[in-house]
């Protein structure tokens, strides 16, 4: 008989060295995950024993989406990990069709639980009360059938959906994961994306026509001929202005991505159709207004999921810009993870796993 290899081994195969936390949690999700399997046999007149889910929790860059990915790449069972986007929008697109509603939020929930032994959601966060309703009821099925869930927040569960004058819709959801789940803290000191590097590569300032011509020739370096011609794309079926597009490349001013009525689903459809964006026209202003920064983030975190690469041109250094203390909390995922696109080869190839009812 082979013997398994651990998710510490594994890890370790791949040149990852964990610190203390990552290991204390990635033994504690191993057990987890022994304990969600499938006994070899089925013993009459006993009840499976509802399997414990695993909420990991903890700054950006802590290891958190690491360790989910080694244990989904390790599970032996039928399974399925989505990021957070791509599961509201299945789950909202079905709703929507006619005879969906609350019945097709169950009826999903059920066909989930029937395909898959492990259930895994990165970056899960609550910052609209409904979602928060949607989630609780969606989660609780999957429990009760016995699907071993796995989430990743950089959210302790009592700090889902933070707005205060939302806060309470977030309680039914907060105690289904508190009642349920292992909390795993990754509180290591270190943000493993901030690994230094020349942001000035990527990221230009300041917002001005010399920029945009540098970048306009950066582009052309890796193959993108492009010309500032202003054009119309639909994004879920409403015309956006983009400043140029071309192959496998989009450019968009900050204000027409992120000030007007944008959404998750917008920003999934850009990752699906170009491998390349620029986002021009940054200002401090622009980032002081509270829905435009999170769409800013929204768009990074789908674009950091699926692996593109992100061209930036702002009046100051853009991280300069973000570190702004005024600026809220999930700024702080931001800098994050612009800090490793600008180090890593993005381009192209997305790694994003989507579709509920398609095990892997």
């Amino acid at each position: 008989m082979v013997e398994r290899t651990s998710l510490v081994q594994h890890l370790q195969n791949q040149g990852v060295e964990l610190d203390d936390s990552q290991r204390q949690a990635a033994e504690a999700l191993e057990q987890l995950q022994h304990q969600s399997q499938r006994p070899k046999r089925k013993v009459a007149f006993f009840r499976r024993r509802q399997p414990r889910g695993a909420y990991l929790w903890g700054e950006p860059g802590r290891g958190k989406t690491l360790l989910m990915d080694a244990l989904f790449a390790l599970y032996p069972e039928a399974s399925r990990r989505l990021h957070y986007h791509h599961f509201l929008r299945e789950l909202h697109r079905g709703m929507s069709r006619p005879g969906g509603g609350t019945d097709f939020l169950i009826t999903l929930a059920h066909e989930v639980a029937a395909n898959c032994r492990m259930f895994c959601l990165d970056e899960f966060h609550v910052h609209d009360g409904a979602d928060a309703v949607l989630l609780e009821r969606f989660l609780a099925v999957l429990l009760k059938q016995q699907v071993f869930v796995v989430l990743t927040s950089n959210y302790p569960p009592d700090n889902l959906l933070p707005d205060p004058n939302h806060h309470h819709k977030a309680q039914k959801i907060i105690a289904l994961v508190n009642r349920n789940f292992d909390i795993l803290h990754l509180d290591g000191a270190r943000d493993y994306r901030r690994r230094g590097g020349d942001t000035s590569l990527q990221y230009l300032a300041p917002a001005d026509e010399v920029s945009d011509h540098r970048l306009l020739a950066l582009l052309a370096t890796a193959g993108c001929s492009l010309t500032l011609d202003n054009r119309l794309v639909r994004l879920s079926g409403r015309a956006v202005n983009a400043r140029a597009e071309g192959e496998g490349v989009v450019w968009f001013d900050f204000e027409a991505i992120c000030m007007g009525p944008r959404s998750h689903l917008d920003y999934l459809e850009i990752a699906e159709r170009w491998s390349q964006v620029v986002v021009s026209g940054i200002h401090r202003r622009l980032l002081h207004e509270p829905n435009a920064l999170r769409r800013l983030i929204w768009l990074v975190d789908v674009l950091y999921e699926h692996r593109l690469r992100l061209w930036l041109i702002s009046e100051e250094p853009i991280l300069e810009l973000l570190s702004d203390p005024e600026l809220e909390a999930d700024t702080v995922r931001l800098v994050s993870r612009l800090m490793e696109m600008q180090l890593l080869v993005f381009g192209g190839t997305s790694t994003a796993r989507t579709g509920l009812l398609d095990p892997s």
